[in-house]
């Protein structure tokens, strides 16, 4: 079981530790695979490779089945991150990033050294951070499509607002992508409790690619299946 997702202000500090030891842990090059460079080199493919325009991954051009299976693409890709990461430090489980309630960088995962350590630039600049009342809007949205494009659309300021390798294909080597999505992920799983009629179009398509995916969009529609939740 994936256990509880947790806002990442309310991290302890054993559990921070725990969270950057593991991500650690899978950046070091003789590490089992998938490693972390393995996560992101997928995610490129998914957005600017061989899958833009296939995998539904994200919106890369016109057309409403361009980005269809953002949410439930991203929800998989971050259990199979959060899975990975346990295999280094059972238990540990991706907080997510509240950017509505904290409208800042993470402190745990701002330090330089870290930065350094990473390899990572960042150009911050909270004035790209989606609105509470935009964010409002987006979960009053009735039908499952309407919800997912608005909501993607939004998602896209937060990367532009931290910057670097966040607002590439490459977004994934920035550590906050997981925190950023963990939280796409709660929005997403608190407007089907509301709507839970909702369904997608395209519920026996499987996401691509294998051996990671392979799995059908029915299959990771319920966080409560998946074995996680918000807290």
């Amino acid at each position: 079981m994936a256990g509880v997702r947790k806002n990442q202000s309310r991290l302890s500090t054993s559990e921070w530790q725990a969270f950057i030891t593991a991500i650690d842990a899978i950046r070091r090059p003789r590490a089992a695979k998938p490693r972390y460079q393995d996560f992101v080199a997928l995610h490129n493919q998914g957005m600017a490779g061989r899958g833009m325009h296939t995998w539904g991954v994200h919106t890369m051009g016109p057309g409403p089945m361009r980005g269809r299976n953002f949410l439930t693409w991203h929800r998989w890709f971050l259990l199979q991150f959060e899975r990975r990461l346990q295999q280094e430090e059972p238990g540990v489980t991706v907080p997510y990033w509240d950017w509505i309630s904290y409208r800042r960088l993470p402190v745990s995962l701002n330090r330089p050294a870290q930065l350094r350590r990473w390899r990572l630039t960042r150009q911050w600049d909270n004035d790209f951070l989606p609105t509470r009342t935009e964010i409002t809007a987006t979960m009053r949205r009735k039908s499952f499509a309407a919800f997912q494009s608005r909501l993607e659309g939004l998602h896209g300021g937060v990367h532009i607002a931290v910057g670097g390798q966040m607002s590439t294909a490459r977004s994934p080597a920035d550590p906050l992508f997981w925190l950023h999505h963990a939280n796409i992920d709660r929005l997403w799983a608190a407007w089907q409790k509301k709507h839970p009629d909702q369904r997608a179009n395209n519920r026996s398509e499987a996401l691509k690619p294998k051996p990671m995916f392979g799995v059908k969009v029915s299959e990771v529609w319920h966080i409560s299946k998946l074995g996680y939740r918000y807290r």
